[in-house]
């Protein structure tokens, strides 16, 4: 085997050498050409391959950059790799699994693609040069004629990263896209057209660098995206959203919009986490992240002075405080205020930042012993607790020893055994009184 029979069995085994093939898009890019080189690997190839960048459009149209390209890589690769090696790295971008047999997404198995290139290329017979720039028909060759690549409604705006949201905002950007899907027009000629319009020139620096990058280097694109794709999902954790990258590494579509908002809008974190903050949800009354914290805090000071708020109040407080809208300080005042209009006897301390539960304590430790219950059983929502500091008066403190006759009339406090003792002792004193040994 040599080069030549090795690069005639992959042009067969990639598009039967037919320099005009273009791939299905897959996770949004495709290969191109006769040895179907990916989209976002053409423009730094041809950089090293062919001394100039080129988009895919126009390397598809080039028989001479793909020929280039392809003989430059691909032996390198033989040269690091040997010929097994060297086809497995061309399909699956590592070569030392030139030996696996686990199927992949759309095609052979990687040792079942090996073994089918190495095989043909024995029948090589040499009257045909593999990736010859002429393109002739000899050795097994069916080079066909270049194409342009056609771009449906979801290809195109997949290419220029435009959102429904944005083709629609624009007349002249909607009309413009629309007459590209009924034209079939290349991606080249789209380009071209929609840096000419006035609804390009008006956009900001941000987001034609962005459109601009996404369809001339893609490699970069891919780069920038994996960058942000990690920071955008840190804001969308710290306000309660949770993680919004799966096992497989893919973005929900809230997170693939963040993304976008971010590199192609320009929006800061700041403005990022509001938005976010707004499409927070609960998960059975749990909040994750920055506004999980914020939400047990507010729930923690409301427990504590004996309020009690709605799931929807405390989601709503939560986002505002992680968004910026808000802080905790805000909300825990409001809080307090409450309180204190309803513990009016106290309303000066709960003011000063005593929480109600610490004031309360004398009263819950006199029901905790006289009703015989832990003291962690007795809180603020207990109905004696709640009459005593309720029941006071702006100024004057509901009296410990009135609080005491109320638990004892409680028929709860009838079967414990400071009833039992109490009513014992009574007992022995009346007896005493009336001259009776007992």
């Amino acid at each position: 085997m040599n080069f030549e029979s090795f690069l005639w069995s992959l042009t067969q085994q990639e598009s039967g050498g037919n320099y005009g093939a273009v791939g299905v898009w897959v996770n949004g890019d495709r290969a191109y050409g006769r040895y179907q080189v990916m989209g976002a690997n053409i423009p730094s190839w041809t950089r090293q391959y062919y001394g100039r960048t080129l988009t895919p459009q126009q390397y598809l149209n080039s028989r001479e950059a793909q020929d280039a390209v392809v003989r430059g890589r691909l032996q390198s690769y033989v040269n690091k790799y040997g010929y097994r090696g060297a086809a497995s790295a061309w399909y699956s971008g590592n070569a030392s699994l030139h030996m696996s047999t686990r199927s992949q997404p759309g095609g052979p198995s990687i040792k079942g693609y090996v073994d089918s290139i190495m095989n043909r290329a024995n029948s090589y017979t040499g009257s045909g040069l593999g990736g010859g720039a002429s393109g002739g028909g000899g050795g097994g060759y069916t080079a066909g004629a270049p194409v342009q690549v056609k771009l449906d409604r979801r290809e195109l705006a997949e290419r220029y990263g435009l959102s429904s949201a944005l083709i629609n905002s624009s007349k002249e950007l909607s009309g413009l896209f629309n007459k590209a899907v009924a034209g079939s027009w290349s991606a080249t000629r789209f380009q071209a057209e929609l840096k000419n319009s006035k609804w390009w020139r008006s956009q900001s620096s941000t987001l034609r660098k962005y459109l601009t990058t996404r369809a001339t280097d893609p490699a970069t694109h891919k780069q920038r995206w994996a960058n942000a794709q990690k920071a955008v999902n840190q804001l969308a954790v710290s306000v309660g959203l949770g993680n919004q990258i799966n096992g497989k590494a893919r973005s929900s579509k809230l997170l693939r919009d963040g993304i976008y908002n971010k590199l192609a809008l320009g929006w800061s974190d700041a403005r990022l986490k509001d938005w976010f903050g707004a499409r927070a949800q609960t998960h059975g009354n749990i909040m994750w992240g920055e506004a999980g914290d914020a939400w047990d805090k507010l729930h923690e000071v409301a427990y504590l002075n004996g309020m009690k708020y709605s799931a929807g109040w405390y989601k709503k407080s939560a986002v505002d405080v992680v968004s910026g809208k808000g802080t905790l300080g805000t909300y825990e005042d409001e809080i307090r205020r409450a309180a204190a209009a309803k513990y009016k006897a106290f309303a000066p301390q709960i003011m000063a930042g005593q929480n109600a539960m610490d004031l309360a304590a004398p009263y819950i430790k006199a029901a905790s012993t006289l009703l015989e219950l832990p003291e962690t059983d007795v809180d603020l929502f207990n109905k004696h607790i709640y009459s005593a500091m309720a029941g006071g008066k702006a100024g004057s403190q509901f009296p410990l020893w009135d609080f005491e006759n109320q638990i004892r009339n409680d028929p709860a406090w009838r079967k414990t055994n400071n009833a039992r003792e109490s009513m014992m002792t009574v007992a022995r004193q009346v007896a005493k009184d009336f001259g009776m040994a007992y």
